[in-house]
């Protein structure tokens, strides 16, 4: 492998954009309702709109900085850029590479001595198949680890 490879999942940085629209939409709602429709309602109605504008507008924040997520493969191992770190492992160090998640989502799951890690750039929405953009990023981590061994 001659120059890193960087991929991200197209279902996980599609779930993150939607979040991230619908998320500044509200975050432009909330106010404008507040200004319109808040000084009816009283000053407990005005901070309870205040705070739930705070908390939407720091999940919008959130998701957007997760747009930072995404993979990079070079001969010696695999990077996963998450939104606020990011983790290094040797394709040595891997001892499996699978697809598993829980109840509402699909996550790549690498395994090590260590323990099992679920990077956040890899987690895609549940639906009634795998995304064929998680599964063509897993085979392409397996490629990538199987020509490095």
């Amino acid at each position: 492998m001659d120059a890193p490879l960087t991929l991200r999942c197209r279902a996980a940085v599609g779930r993150r954009v939607v979040a991230v629209a619908l998320l500044g939409y509200m975050s432009i709602a909330v106010p404008a309702y507040l200004v319109v429709e808040g000084n009816d309602q009283g000053i407990m109605a005005l901070l309870c709109g205040g705070v739930l504008y705070l908390f939407i507008l720091g999940a919008a924040i959130g998701q957007a900085m997760g747009l930072r997520c995404k993979m990079i493969l070079d001969g010696e191992g695999v990077t996963f850029v998450e939104s606020a770190d990011e983790v290094r492992f040797r394709w040595d160090e891997i001892t499996a590479i699978e697809v598993g998640g829980d109840s509402h989502t699909w996550e790549v799951e690498v395994r090590t001595a260590t323990g099992s890690h679920r990077p956040g750039a890899l987690k895609c929405f549940k639906g009634f198949v795998k995304p064929k953009s998680l599964k063509r990023t897993l085979a392409i981590l397996e490629e990538h680890r199987a020509a490095a061994l």
